[in-house]
């Protein structure tokens, strides 16, 4: 985390300038509250009321600092967050798709809440509060001396007391803090799952099952942060035992001081006020060093997080003109702890050729495209491009593009879920929407129409139809369709095949049980699984 430190270093040297001066003037109001006290006692009037004004100066400055010091902690911690979520997205962004399945969606939500929170609270916004407590007891502690150097020494021996405290339940803290969050991620996770489900969970009228699996989730969440917080609790209450232990016997010498005449009534008021000033951040420093000490293994989990590069950077480039061949070379495949799904299977799939994968369910076929773009590896035999292995192809997603069954539509107008956010003309846009039969949206003021979030707002034919236009749009040499006529009727069949028949300048390869008999055999070839 040093790094989002150094790279915010202005508002955080800000932070800590007003700091020392709010410190600084914190302790003038503390000496001149008893010079005022001193000179009313001695029934001075004007040097009285000079102090009075010069105190209610100091006040004045000492807030306008304080202010200020605010203003730029909370400026580094917002500017350190937004730094640390960009790279955990790109961090994200940065993971091949195999990667990415191997944890779930509710991991990375509360990474991206849960955590990112704790570290936002625990660490940036404790690094300036420490600062500045810091400075406060420096500043608080050297007044001391140039009152009495005697107290100044009795102060910091009994009021350090609890800085020992954080240190002596680190591991519990520790471990305490890393329960909670792993246990928080998995109650995500299981809130995504059900959120996912949530047509299931009323067809089935299964709610109260889910409301008890919730409530046994909810519970166990629960009971770790109250653990966490406990722990914390015990470890706070010790330092403010101690601390006000300390506080007494520091007051009972100040009053002997006064008792020997080495005091005025003054100098008692200077000391105890310096004494509150000091206490408090004494005990503020014991807990900033609790949550700093606590923090940690988050940071580390983020930070890894961050570093982590699933990406094949160092692979071999092939350019979508040069393009050539697929081939698919004695492959073997099986998920894990299962039988081979794939056998010594062989195919090729040479450039601008039309392929239908048929086959029952379970077959394998969308299995062998996924081994193609090399989200699984083959037990044995090659997958190649070109006859380079798809392993060592840095930009596989650039030669290939994929339209699943499930259609995958954002929260966003009609032109951007098909663009995909890329610089596209409304006219091709439009001519692409027409192609595959979407002609109720080939106006241009349809293109701004805003599709709900899962294409709510679409019928499950219009929702298949928008997903081809977006495969169609994006001009990669190798275009994988799995079941692209799913949810159609059957003239809008015929027109989807007639307009997948016509793409001649691109490798094409659908996977359907449903093509029809008189477009069937226009097909280069037949791939039965």
């Amino acid at each position: 985390m040093k790094k989002y430190i150094k790279s915010n270093w202005k508002p955080l040297l800000l932070a800590i300038t007003f700091s020392v001066l709010a410190s600084i003037f914190a302790v003038g109001v503390q000496f001149l509250k008893g010079d005022v006290l001193d000179y009313a006692l001695w029934k001075n009037f004007d040097n009285t009321l000079r102090y009075g004004l010069y105190l209610g100066i100091f006040i004045a400055l000492e807030l306008a600092c304080f202010y200020l010091y605010d203003r730029n902690r909370g400026r580094f911690t917002v500017d350190s967050m937004k730094q640390v979520k960009l790279e955990y997205f790109n961090g994200l962004l940065n993971k091949d798709y195999p990667s990415f399945l191997k944890r779930k969606q509710g991991e990375y939500i509360a990474q991206y809440t849960n955590e990112m929170e704790i570290i936002e609270n625990q660490y940036f916004s404790t690094i300036p509060m420490f600062a500045e407590i810091a400075i406060k007891i420096i500043v608080v502690s050297i007044s001391l001396f140039i009152l009495d150097y005697r107290i100044a020494i009795v102060t910091l021996l009994l009021l350090t007391m609890p800085l020992y405290v954080p240190k002596l339940v680190e591991k519990k803290l520790q471990n305490a803090q890393m329960e909670f969050v792993k246990q928080f991620e998995n109650h995500i996770k299981a809130i995504t799952d059900w959120l996912n489900g949530f047509e299931i969970i009323k067809n089935f009228s299964i709610e109260n099952n889910i409301r008890d699996k919730f409530i046994e989730s909810n519970d166990s969440t629960m009971d770790k942060n109250l653990k966490k917080r406990q722990i914390g609790y015990l470890a706070r209450t010790i330092s403010a035992i101690l601390s006000y232990f300390s506080h007494f016997i520091i007051l009972a010498f100040a009053a002997y001081l006064v008792l020997k005449g080495d005091f005025t009534a003054g100098d008692f008021f200077i000391a105890i006020g310096m004494i509150d000033q000091l206490s408090y951040p004494i005990i503020s420093l014991s807990y900033f060093i609790q949550d700093l000490i606590s923090v940690k293994p988050v940071n580390n989990l983020i930070l890894e997080f961050i570093k982590d590069r699933s990406v094949n950077n160092d692979g071999i480039e092939i350019s979508k003109e040069d393009f050539k061949e697929i081939v698919f070379d004695d492959v073997s495949f099986g998920y894990q702890n299962q039988e081979d799904l794939l056998e010594e299977l062989n195919m090729k799939f040479s450039k601008n050729g039309q392929y239908l994968l048929q086959g029952v369910s379970g077959s394998g076929k969308t299995t062998s495209m996924n081994l193609l773009l090399n989200y699984y590896e083959p037990s044995s035999g090659l997958i190649k491009v070109n006859n380079i292995s798809v392993k060592d192809i840095k930009n596989l997603n650039e030669i290939i593009t994929v339209m699943r069954q499930d259609a995958v539509l954002f929260e966003d107008t009609l032109k951007n879920n098909i663009t995909m956010y890329q610089d596209i003309s409304d006219e091709k846009v439009i001519d692409v929407l027409s192609r595959v039969g979407l002609d109720n949206y080939t106006k241009c003021e349809s293109l701004d129409m805003i599709i709900n979030e899962g294409g709510t707002n679409l019928s499950g034919g219009e929702k298949r139809r928008l997903t081809l236009a977006r495969s169609l749009l994006r001009e990669t040499p190798v275009l994988i369709l799995d079941e692209p006529l799913a949810n159609l009727d059957d003239k809008n069949t015929r027109a989807i095949e007639r307009q997948l028949l016509s793409i001649k300048d691109r490798t094409l390869i659908i996977i359907s049980h449903q093509f029809s008999s008189e477009n069937i055999n226009k097909l280069d070839e037949i791939i039965e699984f």
